[in-house]
C-alpha cells in the first residue's frame, strides 16, 4: 500500500495555492522525488533507493513547470505535485523498458532488473505507476481542478501502454510503414509529453483557446525527442546517452533511420534477415541517409513547434519552452 502521510506536506489546501518561483519548483520537484525513493515502504526502498541514485534531465517535469508559470512567472505549489507525478511515472515506464529491452544500464546505473531480478523489478515500476497516479488524484486546487488534473495522466497512460505494445507487436517487422512507425511513437512517447503540457496548461489557468496549443506543443516534442533517440542509438556513444546504444536494433525495433535505409538500400533487408553487425549496420544506416532523413523530420517538426510557441502569451514562458524544445532536438 502507497504510504499517503509521506505526501501530505505538499498537498494540504493552503499549500497547494502557494506560489513559487520557476528555479525553486524545480528544485522542490527534485528534491520531492529522492524524498519519495528513499523513504518508500521498506519493503520496496532497496529497489527505489537504487533508482534515486542517477535523476535523469527532468525535461517533461521542468516542461510541466513551465507551461504551468502565472502572468508573473510564477506556479502553485501542486504544479510541483503533478510535476513529480510526471516523473515518476517516467521512471516506472524505463523501468518496464529496461526489462523488455534486456538492458544493463540506465542512467548510468546498474538497470534495476540486472541488481534485483525482474520480478522485483516489474513490481518496483508498478509501485511508482501507482505512486505517480495516486498523487495526481490528491492534487486539491479547487474541485473542478482536481478533476481535471486528476483525470490527465490516467487517460494518457493508457495511450503510452497501448504504443508500446504496438511497438512490442512489430519487433521484427521490416515491413513497418513510415506512417505506423509515427502512430507507435504518438503513444509511446509522445502521449507523456502531451500529458505534461496538458497538465501544465490546466494549472496555469489559460483560457480555453490555448488549450489545443498546449496539447500538440507537447505532442511535437514528443516526437521530436523519440526522433533524436532513434538518431543517438546509431551515432552516440554508451558513455554519453549513459545507456547500451543501439539496443533498438538488436531486439528488432524498427525506428526512422532503419526505415528509411531499408527503402534506399535494397541489400540491407537481406543482411537484416542473415544477421548482421552492430557496426556494419551502423554505417549501412548512415550510408543510406537514414539519419539525414530523420533529422530533416525533426526539423520540420521543430519548425512547426516554433511556430505554435510563438502564439502563447508570456514572453518568459516562450523563451522556456524553446530552450526545452532544443534539449529535445539535440544529438
Amino acid at each position: 500500500m502507497i504510504n499517503k502521510v509521506t505526501m501530505v506536506s505538499i498537498n494540504e489546501p493552503a499549500l497547494s495555492q502557494e506560489k513559487l518561483g520557476y528555479d525553486e519548483a524545480v528544485r522542490l520537484t527534485e528534491s520531492e522525488i529522492k524524498r519519495l525513493l528513499k523513504s518508500a515502504p521498506p519493503i520496496i526502498r532497496p529497489q527505489t533507493s537504487h533508482l534515486a541514485q542517477a535523476a535523469g534531465k527532468g525535461i517533461r517535469a521542468r516542461a510541466l513547470l513551465a507551461c504551468a508559470m502565472d502572468d508573473d512567472h510564477r506556479v502553485i505549489r501542486n504544479a510541483v505535485n503533478a510535476a513529480v507525478a510526471v516523473e515518476l511515472l517516467h521512471l516506472a515506464t524505463l523501468v518496464h523498458d529496461d526489462i523488455i529491452d534486456d538492458a544493463d544500464i540506465r542512467r548510468g546505473i546498474t538497470a534495476l532488473h540486472v541488481k534485483f531480478g525482474s520480478k522485483l523489478a516489474v513490481l518496483c515500476g508498478d509501485y511508482l505507476m501507482c505512486l505517480a497516479l495516486d498523487m495526481a488524484s490528491m492534487m486539491k486546487v479547487t474541485e473542478i481542478d482536481r478533476e481535471k488534473v486528476g483525470n490527465v495522466l490516467p487517460s494518457y497512460f493508457k495511450e503510452i501502454c497501448l504504443g508500446e505494445i504496438g511497438e512490442l507487436s512489430h519487433t521484427g517487422n521490416l515491413d513497418l510503414t513510415e506512417k505506423e512507425y509515427f502512430e507507435i511513437i504518438s503513444g509511446k512517447t509522445a502521449a507523456l509529453f502531451q500529458a505534461t503540457f496538458h497538465a501544465g496548461y490546466l494549472l496555469a489557468d489559460e483560457p480555453l483557446e490555448f488549450k489545443d496549443i498546449y496539447i500538440e506543443i507537447g505532442n511535437l516534442i514528443g516526437i521530436i525527442f523519440q526522433l533524436s533517440d532513434d538518431c543517438l542509438d546509431f551515432v552516440s556513444s554508451r558513455k554519453t546517452v549513459k545507456k547500451p546504444v543501439l539496443i533498438d536494433c538488436s531486439r528488432g525495433v524498427m525506428t526512422l533511420p532503419l526505415i528509411y535505409a531499408l527503402k534506399n538500400d535494397q541489400t540491407l533487408r537481406k543482411k537484416l534477415e542473415q544477421g548482421i553487425a552492430g557496426q556494419e549496420l551502423k554505417d549501412a544506416v548512415i550510408a543510406a541517409g537514414g539519419i539525414e532523413y530523420t533529422q530533416a523530420k525533426i526539423e520540420e517538426y521543430r519548425s512547426r513547434t516554433k511556430q505554435l510557441i510563438a502564439m502563447l502569451r508570456s514572453e518568459t514562458k516562450r523563451n522556456m519552452l524553446e530552450q526545452l524544445l532544443d534539449k529535445a532536438s539535440a544529438l
